[in-house]
């Protein structure tokens, strides 16, 4: 489908950027199962049938949304990562910001990866996809976490796998920890612990 095709039909002021940024966050707030279409049309402010022509069905602006979720994070951590600094101090930073986002942004509860995968991976094929994708691309960054120690000989290369998991489902972690009512100096505390198994670890 061209741009000029996807283009008909839009009402004035359309803004295709706005839209998704609505919807990702209806999706985060509410769950995919409790958003309708109704939902994005009232978020979006965009007629139903340009939502389709832009984007398509539900499920295809909620991968559109989980893209968009995992980009801007992407683009946080490249920043953390390009102050080239020690490996305990990139996860320090990128642990402690989660935390803090989680205990005291205006966004929604949660994660909308974390709380996507929990809700709905296994019933959707394409769904599953784009979750799995998700997930590899959180992954991979705590990879390039680790990655950054190898090379500063803060750890040895045995040690990506499990390291770069441990990091991963420590954000998990917070993310629950977080959606079950515990606060900032809780999560904190977390982060506090994690770094210390952590600088624990890749002593091993």
């Amino acid at each position: 489908m061209t741009n000029e095709t996807r283009g008909r039909g839009r009402p004035r002021g359309f803004d295709e950027e706005h839209a998704l940024e609505a919807a990702m966050l209806t999706f985060w707030k509410k769950g995919y199962r409790r958003t309708s279409l109704d939902d994005l049309v009232q978020c979006t402010g965009a007629p139903r049938a340009s939502l389709y022509k832009t984007f398509g069905d539900k499920r295809d602006i909620f991968i559109a949304s989980l893209d968009l979720y995992g980009t801007r994070f992407e683009k946080r951590a490249e920043a953390v990562l390009a102050a080239n600094k020690s490996m305990m101090a990139t996860a320090e930073t990128l642990l402690t910001a989660s935390a803090e986002r989680l205990a005291g942004s205006d966004a929604p509860a949660g994660c909308l990866r974390c709380n996507s995968t929990l809700e709905i991976m296994g019933s959707d094929r394409e769904i599953d996809r784009a979750l799995a994708e998700a997930n590899a691309r959180f992954h991979g960054i705590m990879e390039k976490v680790v990655d950054r120690g190898i090379a500063r000989g803060e750890a040895g290369p045995q040690q990506l796998d499990h390291l770069s998991v441990f990091l991963t489902g420590a954000v998990g972690g917070m993310v629950s920890l977080a959606r079950s009512g515990w606060g900032r100096d809780d999560l904190l505390g977390f982060v506090e612990t994690t770094l210390r198994a952590l600088g624990e670890a890749k002593d091993r």
